[in-house]
């Protein structure tokens, strides 16, 4: 199969990085990585299939894909990887550890590229398992720490209620289709309404495992305890992005069942409350989770919504600039070996640090001429038909301005002459890459230009590859608007009297406190269950031991004398002909 000449780089470097010196186990990384990205140029486009099993009937396959939607992701995770790599050689000093780092992040890479080529169930549930597997290790990388042992047990626990439900829902569709590949399954599945809406709940509850969507989102800021070049290839490019493609991948069975109302519902709640908990966070690497979250619920709120090619454009965009910030977020941390906004500082000191940070975050507040901007710009325009949902889409826009320029602010703070030694002698791989990633987020923005020559305009009738002035205006203005509430609150420390915008800023009311309330209820649901599952299982204990009484009193009946046995069967057949003849009488 053509298409997995992509994995081979990768799954020999595997075995070479497990048996070379350590010092050079990073470049064999390097190195596999960048040959599989210049590989993804000869890949030719088409299927490709490779028959496991068929019997009786069924047929199981390892099939994969290259179509204009599977490039886009193989090119995004192609991209992003070499530069995350390279970013860890100056972030991971300690040799000891990076033997299986790098074993651990190439296998990362290779199961997303294997999750983007997938053409058949079977070859997405092995990559999906991969991938949970691997980032379990990868958040818990630093296994003496405690809490990254706990964030990494809570992120496979929660993605393990996914795998059961895409189980469930492979073997449904088996027993219909007697396939799992994906053309196969979706016309199998439109002559069996019922087992189509089993399978398009099964599937959707997998897909919000994987994106952090609610009630499933608490996850992806507390995996923020793993290395920092695993939080930027998470939240850029890997495990966060498969639970959208898939979303789209399988767009047909959710549309036929009508069930993209109802993911739209969702997506707005994780939105909601993943903006106004970045809005709170102090932790400079949890407020970029928490934009990530947000940022997934408007790629799923697009595609549920119609505006597929807005969606998959803010799929795109997104992964360069939050890449970007990750980097930024980890030279600020090497520098100061604090993780609290209240005690970063000194990213000024660094220029090229400073500026490709500020590229970052003009990104994600939606300035122009960064993809930010036209991700942003792309969504709230194809929903300017609908009012409620356009005037949501641009409060979230001057929210968003807000916590980006709040985090920038914060870190941007006077430090002390240690810190900006550590500054100045920032290694060059980590500065390297934070440069090339703000050049990125340029070029992604010529992207968006040229999306409709990808076919990605199909997808709806509105047309994202062309400018509306009006529209620009409108997000310019959203965007300063945020810069500026921003530098007044947070660079000026201006004092806030007003208790309502307090609670908004601080997060009061309308964040974790809903989520609580939601576990709460859910814990009180399993309490009540819990008793009622106590008492059933006294009840049937106590019947048990009623049957073991009265099999110890029968058993005293049985002393071996044929006599006793003789009347005991007589009695038995007089009071059957007694109980036969009562019968007829009545």
């Amino acid at each position: 199969m053509q298409a997995l000449l992509l994995l081979l780089p990768l799954l020999l470097s595997i075995i070479a990085m497990s048996f070379v010196r350590k010092e050079f186990v990073k470049y064999i990384a390097l190195i596999a990585s960048v040959i599989s990205l210049v590989l993804l140029i000869i890949v030719n486009n088409g299927s490709y299939f490779i028959t496991l099993l068929s019997l009786g009937g069924y047929t199981l396959q390892i099939a994969t894909n290259i179509a204009a939607l599977n490039l886009l992701l193989l090119s995004i995770v192609l991209i992003i990887a070499p530069l995350v790599i390279f970013y860890s050689f100056g972030y991971m000093n300690i040799r000891s550890e990076q033997r299986r780092f790098y074993i651990e992040i190439v296998a990362f890479e290779a199961a997303m590229l294997l999750f983007a080529m997938s053409y058949s169930f079977i070859t997405m549930f092995i990559a999906w398992e991969f991938l949970s597997l691997t980032s379990y290790l990868l958040i818990g990388f630093w296994y003496n720490n405690e809490v990254a042992n706990i964030a990494a047990r809570k992120a496979i626990t929660t993605v393990f209620i996914g795998d059961i439900c895409i189980l469930a829902a492979m073997a449904i569709m088996l027993a219909i289709s007697g396939s799992l590949n994906f053309t196969t399954v979706f016309t199998s599945l439109q002559n069996a309404p019922s087992a189509e809406l089993l399978v398009a709940i099964l599937l959707g509850i997998a897909i919000f495992t994987k994106s952090a969507q609610f009630p499933f989102s608490e996850w992806l800021p507390d995996a923020m305890e793993g290395p920092t070049p695993v939080s930027a290839f998470l939240h850029s490019s890997t495990m966060v992005k498969a639970g959208v493609f898939a979303l789209l991948i399988l767009s047909p069975i959710f549309i036929q069942t009508n069930l993209n109302t109802m993911i739209f519902y969702f997506a707005l709640i994780t939105i909601i409350l993943a903006t106004l908990n970045a809005l709170k966070e102090k932790h400079i690497k949890k407020v970029i989770a928490y934009s990530t979250i947000q940022e997934l619920g408007l790629m799923v709120l697009a595609i549920s919504g119609g505006a597929v090619a807005a969606g998959v454009y803010f799929f795109f965009a997104q992964s360069f600039y939050k890449v970007l910030l990750f980097f930024s977020s980890g030279a600020v941390m090497e520098a100061t070996e604090k993780t609290s906004l209240d005690e970063t500082s000194g990213l000024k000191t660094n220029k090229l640090i400073y500026i490709t940070t500020l590229f970052g975050v003009l990104s994600l507040a939606g300035f122009i001429p960064f993809d930010g901007f036209f991700a942003s710009m792309g969504l709230s325009s194809s929903f300017s038909s609908n009012l409620l949902v356009y005037l949501a889409l641009n409060i979230f826009g001057v929210l968003t301005s807000i916590y980006a320029f709040r985090w920038f602010f914060l870190n941007g703070k006077k430090s002390p002459a240690a810190v900006t030694v550590k500054y100045l002698s920032m290694p060059k791989s980590i500065v390297i890459s934070m440069i090339i990633s703000a050049v990125l987020t340029l070029v992604a923005s010529l992207v968006f230009f040229y999306f409709g020559v990808f076919g990605f305009n199909s997808f709806q009738t509105l047309s994202i590859t062309s400018l509306n002035y009006f529209d620009v205006l409108i997000e310019s203005i959203l965007a300063v608007i945020g810069l500026l509430i921003a530098y007044v609150i947070y660079k000026k420390s201006l004092r806030i009297r007003s208790s309502y915008l307090i609670k908004l800023i601080n997060n009061g009311i309308l964040t974790n406190e809903v989520y609580l309330y939601f576990v709460k209820a859910i814990y009180e649901f399993a309490e009540g269950f819990y008793i009622f599952e106590e008492g059933l299982s006294k009840f049937l204990d106590g019947v048990g031991y009623m049957f073991i009484d009265i099999g110890k009193e029968v058993r005293k009946v049985s002393v071996g004398n044929v006599n006793s046995y003789a009347l005991i069967l007589s009695v038995g057949i007089i009071l059957l002909f007694v109980f036969v003849y009562m019968i007829n009488v009545v």
